[in-house]
């Protein structure tokens, strides 16, 4: 069982065509829509397990109900098909709902989407141009690259097992509400309202500060990263404090944007508290009042007040898991610089592979510059022939590596063509042209 919940995400296959989209549903969508059947499984799960959950205070109504019955076994009898039926489904039919629930949210999706997003952020990631790491910390890039995907995974798994959880339990909640009296009704719509209108404000603020803590963690992380990379250099240039100073520059910054972000959860924790307690609070004085005037049963108080109990326990577990999502979404939305970037140095639409010859190679009339107006190279002819040796004699950045560089491609020449064998550089595959190529 668990075996073939394992394999219905194969991770490690080659990803689909196409670079990762800018848009952040477009990037979630690139990913999700390959595992879409697994989410669309624990929607439903979480739909009936919310739906089931409405049944226990119903189950504890019926119950009190008996109790204050004239004739008890005449009412034990009539109640009991339909005891037995909720008995039966809390009995046999929530643990199965749960089982099936844990088998596509832990065993399929949890290693398998994480891995999923990781392998094709990767992918796409390791075949940009070597200016796009030579512009950033590795330490970040990798950072992004390996956060993404749980980061994305527990957006997706947390808005369904909490927000959609939340909206069923609530939804199902109002409709048995309304069966005893409309009125009972009214506090949870008014606290539904309430909770809407927090999360409209609170929501947005909570991403961007969410966004800002993430990007200042994986600036700590490339600092770090890059400062244990060249620890020879700092150690041989006694750099030692000059790093600390570096490094507890950005902390200082990981410090603030936390510290922000933990005000917000702080202030949308205390105010979800009172609208839980006002809900309550109005909810057993409202049903205490209609009991006394005779318009509704004791047992009805003994539904009522679960249903609502359940309902703000719930809300005060989907606010740390909001919390949780947009923490995710701020690390998705950091990921998305390095991962949905597309690649800058493309092959030719359907080039060959070189064919390499005698091993002549020409530079005609080659122009280039690292940044535009400020020319490395201008004009430059030259032709090696097969088994020549040739020395480069130059200052320091007069371009002796960047012609090596525009032969292996790392760049594309700004004007004039590279041939090997009277093949252009430009119209080969990348890989072909430096998997033919020695470099030592």
């Amino acid at each position: 069982m668990f075996a073939t919940f394992e394999r219905l995400i194969r991770a490690t296959d080659p990803p689909p065509p196409g670079a990762p989209p800018a848009g952040l549903l477009a990037f979630y969508w690139h990913f999700v829509r390959q595992m879409k059947w697994l989410y669309a499984a624990l929607f439903v799960t979480n739909a009936l397990a919310a739906g089931a959950d409405t049944l226990i205070p119903v189950f504890i109504s019926r119950i009190v109900a008996l109790s204050s019955a004239g004739d008890r076994q005449a009412a034990l009898e009539a109640a009991m098909p339909g005891l037995v039926g909720i008995g039966m489904i809390i009995l046999i039919g929530v643990p199965l709902i749960w089982l099936v629930d844990g088998l596509v949210r832990h065993v399929a999706l949890t290693p398998g989407a994480n891995i999923l997003v990781r392998w094709q952020s990767h992918w796409h990631v390791v075949r940009q141009s070597w200016p796009f790491f030579q512009n950033d910390f590795a330490g970040r890039i990798a950072n992004r690259v390996m956060g993404v995907g749980g980061a994305m995974r527990e957006t997706m798994l947390a808005s369904i097992r909490a927000i959609w959880f939340l909206t069923i339990y609530a939804t199902t909640s109002v409709a048995i509400l309304s069966t005893i009296d409309t009125r009972l009704t009214l506090p949870v719509l008014g606290w539904a309202c309430a909770y809407g209108l927090m999360l409209r404000w609170f929501v947005p603020r909570m991403r961007d500060r969410s966004k800002s803590a993430s990007l200042s963690r994986s600036l700590t992380s490339g600092r770090v990263v890059d400062s244990y990379t060249n620890i020879l250099t700092v150690k041989l240039f006694a750099r030692a404090s000059d790093e600390d100073e570096h490094i507890r520059e950005a902390m200082q910054i990981n410090l603030k944007a936390l510290q922000a972000e933990m005000r917000l959860d702080t202030m949308f924790i205390f105010i979800l508290s009172i609208l839980n307690t006002s809900l309550l609070a109005s909810t057993a004085a409202l049903s205490v009042w209609l009991w006394q005037t005779g318009l509704i049963a004791g047992a009805a108080i003994a539904l009522t007040l679960p249903l609502v109990w359940r309902i703000t326990t719930v809300a005060g577990w989907v606010a740390w898991e909001i919390a949780s999502v947009f923490e995710n979404i701020g690390t998705v939305q950091e990921a998305m610089l390095s991962i949905a970037q597309p690649h800058q140095l493309v092959d030719a639409p359907n080039a060959p592979s070189i064919q390499p010859g005698a091993g002549r190679i020409e530079f005609d009339r080659v122009s280039f510059g690292y940044d535009k107006g400020k020319a490395v190279l201008h004009d430059l002819s030259l032709t090696i022939q097969p088994g020549e040796k040739i020395g480069l004699i130059g200052r320091s950045g007069a371009g002796k590596s960047t012609l090596v560089n525009l032969l292996l491609r790392f760049y594309d020449v700004d004007a004039g063509h590279i041939r090997i064998d009277g093949q252009d550089v430009a119209g080969v595959t990348q890989e072909s042209l430096r998997g033919a190529i020695g470099m030592v």
